[in-house]
């Protein structure tokens, strides 16, 4: 296993690990919210997610050069804190606008993928070395 496959394993099974560095905190909480998103949609997980893990998200998709979904995060948040999903067809048209502005951002695991090893080959010093904790 490469270098790239500890990090993204210690941040998607392991929070980031026992010592997470800048890097290691940005993937985790980008792959958390990538995780929420894709089971049950954007919407879904901006209800269900706390608003620190929220709040590291949207850092952690900024610190990965991926802003848009940074900013995606917070227009969504921005619009549910002023009430949209009270609307039912408001908030329909806030959960298709949301996905789609995801999906373009996030096309699939692959996408983020790259975007993490293009941030590691800038920026390796940014991760841990340390190995993934085994619990």
């Amino acid at each position: 296993m490469d270098r790239a496959e500890e990090i993204w394993n210690r941040a998607a099974l392991h929070d980031g690990g026992p010592a997470p560095a800048e890097g290691d905190r940005a993937l985790a909480a980008a792959l958390h919210l990538h995780a929420a998103a894709m089971s049950g949609g954007l919407l879904d997980a901006v209800e269900t997610m706390s608003a620190e893990e929220l709040d590291a998200a949207e850092a952690g998709f900024r610190w990965l050069h991926v802003p848009t979904v940074g900013e995606l995060l917070s227009r969504v948040r921005r619009q549910v804190a002023e009430g949209v999903l009270e609307d039912q067809e408001q908030a329909a048209r806030l959960e298709f606008s949301a996905e789609d502005a995801y999906h373009e951002a996030i096309e699939n695991d692959a996408a983020l993928e790259a975007a993490f090893k293009a941030r590691l080959r800038t920026d390796p010093d940014a991760f841990s070395e340390n190995a993934p904790s085994h619990s």
